[in-house]
């Protein structure tokens, strides 16, 4: 069984994520997280997507660029079919596959989205975050899959879902 967390933007999915893995210490991630990092004079920040315990933030693993103040966003979707693919290469040796978070510029990124699903149709765990808004294949894929439990993070319930979190990614891993 596959776990992804949904809920609106900054409600704190990713740190439900990290608050819940250090209670299951010792597993091999695989996959990826994306970080936001301020690295564009008059930029919000560049979105770069990095494997789940280390970080790249060169020209090849930035995924976005978010402008703020209502000039919105400039997308690298060329880089989830480099860097993307090869975070994503041999993820099946994991104990766990991170895949935080997907969202919409994947929607061009056809050979990314295809080894996403194949991975979700495979049976090592995967720990994702897609993103609430956007309908994209991608997105509706994991959101209907048979194979993916969803769950809804807010204000009100992260906290208490730390330990559920928890347990079922030691449960979907095999871990004691």
């Amino acid at each position: 069984m596959h776990i992804f967390l949904t809920g609106e933007i900054q409600v704190g999915k990713s740190t439900l994520i990290r608050r819940a893995l250090a209670r299951t210490p010792g597993l091999k991630l695989a996959g990826f997280r994306t970080v936001t990092v301020a690295d564009v004079p008059g930029a919000v920040g560049s979105v770069y997507i990095v494997s789940p315990e280390g970080a790249e933030y060169s020209g090849r693993a930035r995924i976005k660029i978010r402008w703020g103040e209502g000039r919105g966003a400039e997308d690298f979707p060329e880089a989830f079919e480099g860097r993307g693919l090869e975070l994503l290469a041999d993820a099946e040796s994991g104990d766990l596959i991170l895949m935080d978070e997907i969202g919409k510029t994947e929607a061009a990124a056809p050979r990314f989205c295809a080894r996403v699903r194949e991975l979700i149709d495979g049976d090592v765990p995967v720990l994702g975050v897609v993103r609430l808004e956007g309908v994209t294949p991608l997105q509706e894929y994991i959101r209907s899959s048979p194979n993916v439990r969803l769950m809804t993070v807010t204000e009100e319930n992260r906290n208490a879902l730390v330990p559920v979190l928890a347990r079922a990614i030691a449960e979907a891993a095999g871990v004691k």
